[in-house]
């Protein structure tokens, strides 16, 4: 009698860290959305108009849509305050490499200006290899 396999996923690792800290702006293209929602986290980590800009890291977390049982965004978090979502074609980049690396979340570099409109957080991401 032949016994069916049952295959054991790898468990995720909790966080991989990608790319390198710059402290040129210009080394972060991607810009995220929805920061006029978030001006809580950004007095929380206390970046004004003032404030310089701060280059950091930031951690990409997926949001699971439960029914679908599949990633429906990514936030963006410093210091465990959201201060950006991601849109396409980066949030699918993101999920990419979510699976890719096999991580529960991501921590790459950030750079928080204040723009025309407020606050604004770019991120970079590497690019992926092509399969």
């Amino acid at each position: 009698m032949v016994w069916p396999f049952r295959r054991r996923k790898a468990p995720k690792l909790e966080v991989v860290r990608l790319g390198e800290l710059s402290t040129d702006a210009g080394d972060y293209p991607i810009l995220s959305v929805g920061q006029s929602r978030l001006q809580d986290s950004f007095a929380a980590l206390e970046f004004t108009k003032q404030s310089p800009p701060l280059f950091t890291w930031a951690t990409l977390t997926p949001v699971v849509d439960p029914r679908m049982k599949t990633i429906a965004d990514v936030t963006i978090s410093i210091d465990a305050h959201v201060v950006g979502y991601l849109r396409p074609p980066a949030l699918d980049q993101a999920i990419a490499l979510l699976g890719e690396h096999r991580a529960a979340s991501l921590e790459v570099p950030a750079a928080l200006t204040w723009g025309p409109t407020g606050p604004e957080t770019s991120i970079s991401l590497p690019e992926r290899q092509p399969d």
